[in-house]
C-alpha cells in the first residue's frame, strides 16, 4: 500500500518515470536480501526453509542503473510506470541449485508448502538491455550470481 501511495504522489507531479523492480542483487552486506540470506546459510551449513511455490526474479543493480540512465538521458518512457525485470523468473527450487553451483557447496534445506509471487513483465528490460550493453540472454541469473558470489567474492 505504501509503495502505491508513493507512486500516486509521483504521478500527480507529472514528468516522471516509475520503475518497479524485482529482487535487486549487488554488493551489499545486508543479510536480509534473498540471495545474501541463501548464501550465508549455505556457507555456514545452516538449514534453510525453502518455500516450494515461491517465485522470484533477480536483477543486477548495475543493470538497473544502466537502463535507468539510458531511459533518462534519452527522454524515453516519460510519464510511465514500468516493471524493470529480466526475462528469468525462478522458483526457489530452481534458484537454490544455481546458488549451490556458484558457491561450490550444498544447501541443507527443508521444503515447505508455501509461497507464491508473480512473474514481472520483462518487456522494458528486453527492449533496453541491448542498447544499454546488457546481456539478457538465457542464463542471466547464473551470470548474476557468479558476478557477485562466485570465486573471489567472499
Amino acid at each position: 500500500v505504501h509503495k502505491r501511495k508513493m507512486e500516486a504522489l509521483i504521478q500527480a507531479r507529472g514528468n516522471h518515470l516509475i520503475l518497479r523492480l524485482p529482487q535487486v542483487v549487488g554488493n551489499t552486506d545486508n543479510p536480509h536480501t534473498l540471495v545474501n540470506h541463501l548464501v550465508s546459510h549455505i556457507r555456514a551449513g545452516d538449514p534453510l526453509q525453502l518455500w516450494s511455490h515461491a517465485v522470484r526474479c533477480l536483477v543486477d543493480v548495475d543493470h538497473v542503473a544502466a537502463i535507468t540512465m539510458h531511459l533518462l538521458r534519452g527522454g524515453l518512457e516519460r510519464d510511465r510506470k514500468l516493471d524493470l525485470a529480466p526475462p528469468e523468473s525462478l522458483t526457489l527450487q530452481q534458484l537454490l541449485p544455481l546458488v549451490e553451483e556458484t558457491l561450490g557447496q550444498q544447501a541443507v534445506y527443508t521444503l515447505i508448502d508455501r509461497g507464491g509471487g508473480a512473474t514481472p513483465d520483462s518487456a522494458t528490460f528486453c527492449i533496453y538491455a541491448g542498447p544499454a550493453g546488457i546481456d539478457a540472454s538465457p542464463g542471466y541469473t547464473r551470470r548474476l550470481l557468479r558476478k557477485y558470489y562466485g570465486a573471489g567474492h567472499d
